[in-house]
């Protein structure tokens, strides 16, 4: 559930962020400015693997990214870096979710927001579960894998 909740805000930025998509046939990695790379380097191994759809998304991204003030481009980045880390099936989940999201009327969008950032910033969002630390045991005595100094 965390996870989809954040690949469909992930999913939301990304086509926000977008502006028209270019016509014709999205290029290559290889082919892209050194511009256009440096701003989507965060999804450069999976680039040529990406649909067209989402290849001229990204690419409006791009575009517009010298626009973005500092901190939008430091949001952009990380997002691009957390979407590149979703499967294919995860990216399907929040394309999804977007859908569902934007049938929503205005209201209960910006309900769904606002708990979404509420939830992320209680720390709730932080992690996915494979990403925690393991529980500390009862004792309260974390485990270490080195010996003490003796």
């Amino acid at each position: 559930m965390v996870k989809t909740i954040a690949a469909l805000i992930l999913g939301l930025s990304i086509s926000f962020a977008s502006i028209a998509a270019p016509a014709g046939k999205a290029p290559q990695w290889d082919e892209l400015s050194p511009q256009q790379r440096a701003v989507l380097a965060p999804v450069a191994s999976q680039w040529n693997n990406f649909p067209e759809f989402q290849k001229r998304k990204l690419l409006g991204v791009a575009k517009r990214f010298p626009q973005l003030t500092p901190i939008q481009q430091k949001r952009v980045q990380s997002r691009l870096r957390e979407w590149s880390r979703l499967t294919p099936e995860e990216r399907s989940e929040a394309r999804r979710n977007f859908r569902s999201l934007k049938r929503l009327p205005p209201d209960q969008r910006k309900a769904v927001k606002q708990k979404w950032l509420h939830n992320r910033e209680s720390g709730h969002l932080r992690r996915h579960p494979k990403q925690h630390p393991a529980p500390i045991p009862a004792s309260g005595v974390r485990p270490t894998t080195t010996s003490p100094a003796r």
